[in-house]
C-alpha cells in the first residue's frame, strides 16, 4: 500500500540540511518570479537558488525562505501556486 503524507504537518522537504544560503535551483523565469514575490535569490556555485533563512525546528539550521510555520507541525509553502519546478517535481516519500 502507498503511504499518505500530510505536507501541511511535515515540512521536511523545505529544510536545507546543509545550511547553505540557497536551496532550490531556479530557472531564469523562476528567478524573476521569486524576486517579484519578494523572496531572496542567491548565486551559489554558478546556480541561482531560492534563498534560505534560519529556523528552529528539526532537520537542519535553515529552510526555504518561502516556508511558513514549523517543521513537524502546522506548516505550508507561502508561495505554493507559484513554487519553482523543482518543488513541483518533488514526490513526497521519494528518496530525493
Amino acid at each position: 500500500t502507498e503511504m499518505a503524507y500530510d505536507c501541511q504537518s511535515c515540512g521536511a522537504c523545505c529544510v536545507d540540511y546543509f545550511g547553505t544560503p540557497g536551496y532550490i535551483q531556479l530557472t531564469p523565469p523562476e528567478e524573476g518570479r521569486m524576486k517579484r514575490l519578494g523572496l531572496r535569490v542567491v548565486g551559489w556555485h554558478g546556480q541561482r537558488l531560492l534563498g534560505t533563512r534560519p529556523h528552529a525546528g528539526p532537520g537542519g539550521e535553515t529552510c526555504c525562505e518561502a516556508f511558513a510555520g514549523r517543521v513537524g507541525e502546522a506548516c505550508a509553502c507561502a508561495i505554493h501556486p507559484d513554487r519553482p519546478r523543482a518543488c513541483r517535481d518533488f514526490e513526497a516519500g521519494s528518496l530525493e
